[in-house]
């Protein structure tokens, strides 16, 4: 829950306002009850530099207790004070409070505060006794909304969403947006056994119209694990890929991973300037620089002997990879989708590859407070 601490402390010789909306009348809290021993002084106590400067000192000063926003405790504290005649505070006391942990809170910003003027009675100080409320009150919605989009426009930084993780699963697809290869039945994918994850590290948005419209990029590591079919197993040349049905041998897991390191450019919408209360859409691309790749097998020999046979090569995949994307979610909770613009392998190395890649998204605002 968002806060802000508002402060409703005027006072004149006489009296202590509220400050309400506009439109309504002030209300009077409390009286200012300046006394000697004896007599009312003739020229009131005062915090040094006047009205404004003890706003100043409150705003700059008192802290909204955490305990107190999470039980949504708010009023007003009333308090009173002695201003000796060297214009030191004591006896501060709570004359009518909210609760522990905001009476404590009032109590400590009205000891912390410089010496005041003291009260003169025929041009000698005197001690006297003050009367003020401390206003303690949580805003949200619209208008706490509105002093956040005003520091938002002085630093102009928006939450994106591509930063945290992604899960899904991952299909081959044929130039003609189908998942059968005729010719080349064994890059027919096992979509159960095969995933897609992503580790986005960071995001930064290059706003448009404020938080609404803005470019997104950032940084991440993709990595996409393709289950085959059967048992097959990926033979390779400078000149070409394929893979050979293994007759003899039932695989437990026989798999083809490859990483690349990812940059987005997302043209992105977005409700609200905070990512945990916004609703959005981003389309753009993602390019890829493939870091690693490898082929994994598991199982049993026919004498029981369990095996996991790693082999890393490029198995002529394409260095680089360009995919068209859409994300849109509300909060930290999404949807994604890509699809590869450029084949999976190089271009002549075997039939022409398209990976698409969808699942659910959870977007980290890294730089949250």
């Amino acid at each position: 829950m968002k806060s802000n601490l508002l402060f409703c402390l005027f006072f004149s010789p006489l009296f202590i306002f509220a400050q309400v909306k506009e439109g309504e009348e002030k209300v009077v809290i409390t009286e200012v009850t300046p006394k000697s021993e004896t007599e009312l002084p003739d020229i009131d106590p005062e915090f040094p530099g006047g009205i404004d400067a003890m706003m100043n000192f409150m705003q700059e000063n008192v802290r909204y207790p955490q305990s107190s926003i999470e039980m949504n405790e708010q009023g007003r504290v009333f308090l009173s004070f002695l201003v000796d005649i060297d214009g030191s505070i004591s006896e501060v006391k709570v004359e009518k409070g909210i609760s522990d942990s905001l009476n404590v809170e009032a109590i400590r910003v009205v000891k912390s505060m410089p010496k005041w003027k003291p009260a003169l009675l025929a041009d000698q100080p005197v001690k006297s006794t003050v009367r003020i409320p401390i206003n303690f009150q949580l805003t949200d919605g619209e208008e706490l909304e509105d002093v956040e989009e005003e520091e938002d426009e002085e630093r102009k930084l928006y939450d994106a969403h591509w930063a945290g993780f992604d899960f899904g699963t991952l299909i081959l697809m044929s130039d003609l947006l189908k998942t059968d290869f005729v010719a080349n039945d064994y890059w027919k994918n096992n979509v159960a056994r095969s995933a897609v994850f992503n580790f986005n590290f960071f995001d930064y948005k290059f706003p448009i119209i404020k938080q609404y419209l803005g470019l997104t990029t950032g940084l991440g590591w993709n990595l996409s694990t393709i289950g085959l079919n059967k048992n097959y197993d990926i033979f390779h040349t400078a000149d070409t890929i394929f893979a050979v049905a293994n007759v003899s041998q039932n695989y437990r897991a026989n798999i083809l991973n490859v990483q690349y390191i990812t940059i987005p450019l997302l043209l992105e919408f977005a409700t609200k300037k905070e990512q945990k209360k916004s609703f959005y859409f981003a389309a753009g691309v993602i390019g890829g620089v493939r870091v690693f790749s490898n082929t994994r097998k598991t199982g049993r020999y026919t004498n029981g002997d369990r095996f996991d046979l790693n082999v890393r090569s490029k198995y002529n995949f394409a260095p680089f990879t360009l995919e068209a994307t859409v994300r849109t979610g509300y909060g930290p909770i999404g949807l994604f989708a890509t699809y590869n613009l450029n084949t999976l392998f190089k271009e002549g190395k075997t039939v022409a590859i398209y990976p698409f890649r969808t699942g659910i998204t959870f977007n980290v605002d890294y730089g949250a407070k």
